[in-house]
């Protein structure tokens, strides 16, 4: 049988190969109806399934502590909550003595109907505990079957899992793939944190997977391989092996600067939307923050977010960040992040947020608040003209109420914005160039190739380097918080145009800053001038 690729949606990176352990098939059952004489003694099993479930749960927070990592053991903490909730017990209960449902059925589907009545909150951060309540009833279910928590080597396959499931088979799991799931869940934001490769949203068709069948886990792409050929099997063990000694030399060498051979200083932060990323970031050696998004925790939402679920969400990942740089972008709807109370709305970015100045006050206000410990920094996504930095600048006026002013840049990620890199430049504290958007709209290309699109094409490094110059004649810093930043080939360039900060994925800190180590800045500057005298001068003008 040949190889196939089921697609998802990248949760955690990382590359993983191994059997697959199908953990859904595992606690299948013949469902049943329990007598009425014997209903007592099956809700006892339901309920001491629950405490079972309830104490691992603390057992794996207390393990969490003691590895020093605080942030994970409380998320995996509120899962004891969770299991002690009375309303969920008087489901299990009204299941069991009523309809005669089986310990295993009643834990199953009444963690189901509390998760559905979670999904249809309006608050997306409570929203997303659902899948959190739904593994709660799948672990104990589990229990009440009579399965203990294992040692599992392979690739977890389910429908979905919560963060205790995560941080329990961390150690010895080698990847994660969910039927599915979300980026900003709970249980990815473990993933990422442990770095465990997680792919979510891949369908039931991976469920169908067989227990002990190999298979090949592209945290990166976003795919798993069934049956695939060797040479990607031998490619997933290399690489696995390669990220495991780039981790531990990168938390080994994260108090050397990010200093080239010559000594030219470069700044690596990182790109974030959770805690764990900012925690990862940090162990890696990460000066602070250079791109936290803001976005993706709203969009299924049906409003614009209040203040209180903003500042909620930031002050749990800014507190990590005191006296580090934190560089907060404002919501960046639109194109492929619309959620649907903004569907049909025209424009993306500081675009949609100018046509709703109350829920730009909003936000400006919860990160003002949130920020007060950090080196904070606003960024304004997709600007186009110095106006729409300056009407930021106005509305954040009215929310200071005597606190300090954040820095406020600008994302250069548009040709327009590009050739009026001098205007924006004028208003801004630092400007950051988002690479990925740049490159898609330079060459026409679509979002996903983008990420790996040539960023040294001409036309679409003469407008970097036109930014570089405005940022120069303002006195003003550049970051690069794109693809390019943790390409091995494209950063030397952008180091030699004279970007200031590299701004990459959390994973991705200890390597980048490495590479910068082994780097001549003489050299990077001279091969990328030549680089930009090589090409034609009407080059930046073709295509766009």
């Amino acid at each position: 049988m040949g190889e196939r690729a089921l697609r998802g949606v990248s949760a955690a990176p990382g590359v993983a190969c191994g059997q697959a352990v199908v953990i859904d098939r595992a606690i299948a059952h013949v469902a049943t109806t329990i007598p009425a004489g014997d209903r007592s003694a099956e809700l006892a099993r339901a309920q001491n399934a629950l405490g079972a479930v309830a104490l691992e749960m603390e057992q794996i927070g207390s393990q969490l502590r003691e590895a020093g990592r605080n942030q994970e053991a409380d998320i995996v903490e509120t899962g004891v909550l969770m299991a002690g909730d009375p309303e969920l017990y008087s489901r299990v209960e009204s299941l069991v003595m009523k309809s005669g449902r089986p310990a295993a059925d009643a834990l199953r589907q009444a963690a189901d109907e509390s998760a559905h009545q979670l999904a249809q909150l309006r608050d997306p951060v409570l929203a997303e505990r659902a899948d959190d309540v739904r593994s709660l009833g799948r672990r104990a279910a589990a229990r009440a079957n009579g399965f203990e928590p294992g040692v599992i080597g392979g690739v977890i396959i389910a429908s979905t899992l919560g963060p205790a499931d995560v941080a329990e088979l961390a150690m010895n799991a080698k990847g994660v793939a969910l039927a599915g799931g979300g980026v900003t869940a709970h249980a990815a934001i473990v993933a990422r944190s442990l770095g465990v490769p997680m792919v979510v949203g891949l369908g039931r068709e991976v469920l169908e997977v067989g227990d002990g069948e190999e298979v090949v886990l592209d945290g990166d792409g976003g795919v798993l391989f069934r049956h695939p050929e060797d040479g990607r099997i031998a490619a997933a063990r290399v690489e696995a092996d390669r990220r495991q000694a780039a981790r531990r030399a990168a938390v080994a060498h994260r108090l050397e600067p990010a200093q080239t051979k010559d000594g030219h200083r470069l700044h690596v932060l990182a790109n974030a939307t959770s805690v764990a990323e900012v925690v990862e970031a940090l162990a890696q050696g990460a000066e602070g923050v250079g791109l936290l998004r803001t976005e993706l925790l709203y969009l299924d939402a049906r409003g614009w977010p209040t203040e209180a679920q903003q500042a909620s969400f930031l002050r749990l990942i800014l507190a990590s960040l005191a006296g580090h740089v934190a560089t907060v972008r404002l919501l960046d709807f639109g194109g492929d992040k619309t959620p649907p109370f903004l569907k049909g709305a025209e424009g993306r970015g500081i675009e949609l947020l100018l046509d709703s100045p109350d829920a730009l006050r909003t936000q400006l206000s919860a990160i003002v608040a949130a920020g007060a410990d950090t080196k904070l920094r606003i960024l304004i996504p997709m600007v186009t003209s110095p106006d729409q930095v300056r009407a930021v600048h106005e509305i954040l006026g009215g929310v200071l109420r005597g606190r300090p002013a954040p820095q406020v840049g600008a994302m250069i990620e548009t040709p327009e914005a590009a050739r009026r890199a001098g205007e924006i430049a004028d208003v801004c504290d630092f400007l950051s160039i988002g690479t990925n958007d740049l490159t898609q709209l330079v060459l026409g290309l679509d979002r996903e190739h983008s990420k790996s699109a040539p960023v040294t094409d001409a036309r679409v490094l003469r407008l970097i380097d036109a930014t570089m110059h405005a940022a120069r004649e303002a006195g003003i810093p550049v970051d690069v918080c794109g693809e390019a930043a943790s390409d091995e080939s494209a950063m030397p360039i952008l180091v030699g145009l004279g970007v200031d900060e590299l701004s990459v994925a959390a994973a991705r800190v200890g390597e980048v800053r490495m590479w910068v180590r082994g780097l001549d800045y003489a050299g990077c500057r001279d091969a990328s001038r030549k680089l930009l005298l090589d090409q034609p001068a009407d080059a930046a003008g073709k295509g766009v």
